[in-house]
């Protein structure tokens, strides 16, 4: 059944996007609108869930509405502005390879690959530039009380759940017009991890930490996550190079 498309333009939507994201990330004592901030960039990426080229067209919005908000985030916090860029274009290279893989292998492959992709990303850079990457989870940094629960996940576990509740919003308000069923699952997953970080007397994982085990400086100390690291993103990785596998031997096999 073919979704019923947005009424807001790419245009509004990248705009909506970028202001959600950019509060999300100035308003760090309380960054609620990173959970919002996403979703109207998912709904650029469903002109009424109809499969074509045309998606294609409208990456350079992606694009605008990702590189703003980084852009403030290196200028808030003193990083590099080469790095936000990066990720920018990085990010947007998800939305891509979501794109071509809804192509591919259909609308029932749905958004879920478009998270999994994106903390696959998210996990390369880790691997590759942990000093330099932006995260999702980097938007929680002054709220580590709500991410007690991630000495299970590691520390990307709270872009897993930045991403997810995002997703739920989409749903909720862009999939197929307002569904309160929805609405009520997007703010019961935003809040029971924070009442459950509330209940925990634990330090959770910390950017810091992250970063020192991945660059092979990590002490002893907890052990659990030296065993596991990143493991909610490293599964997301594997997942993403199936589904990309599998998509390439569809196409293959259409010629």
């Amino acid at each position: 059944m073919e979704r019923k498309k947005s009424d807001l333009s790419p245009l509004a939507l990248a705009l909506s996007g970028a202001l959600l994201l950019c509060g999300g990330w100035l308003l760090a004592p309380f960054p609620v609108l990173i959970f919002m901030g996403i979703s109207p960039l998912l709904g650029i990426s469903e002109p009424g869930e109809k499969v074509d080229g045309s998606i294609f067209e409208k990456m350079e919005l992606v694009l605008l509405a990702l590189s703003v908000p980084l852009l403030i985030y290196s200028w808030v916090y003193g990083t590099s502005i080469v790095s936000a860029l990066v990720m920018g274009i990085l990010l947007t290279l998800v939305f891509v390879a979501h794109a071509w893989t809804r192509r591919v292998l259909g609308i029932r492959s749905g958004k879920i690959t478009l998270v999994l992709f994106w903390l696959a990303a998210e996990y390369g850079v880790l691997k590759l530039a942990p000093t330099k990457g932006v995260f999702l989870a980097d938007s929680l940094v002054q709220q580590e009380a709500w991410l007690r629960w991630n000495i299970h996940t590691g520390y990307l576990g709270g872009s897993a759940w930045v991403l997810l509740v995002n997703w739920l919003w989409y749903l909720a308000l862009l999939g197929n017009g307002v569904r309160w069923s929805w609405i009520t699952a997007a703010i019961v997953v935003t809040i029971s991890p924070i009442i459950y970080g509330y209940t925990l007397n634990v330090s959770p994982i910390t950017r810091e930490v992250m970063v020192n085990l991945y660059e092979n400086k990590a002490s002893e100390a907890d052990v659990t996550y030296l065993a596991r690291g990143e493991l909610v993103v490293r599964t997301a990785a594997w997942l993403s190079v199936l589904i990309l596998l599998l998509a390439f031997v569809r196409q293959q096999t259409r010629k």
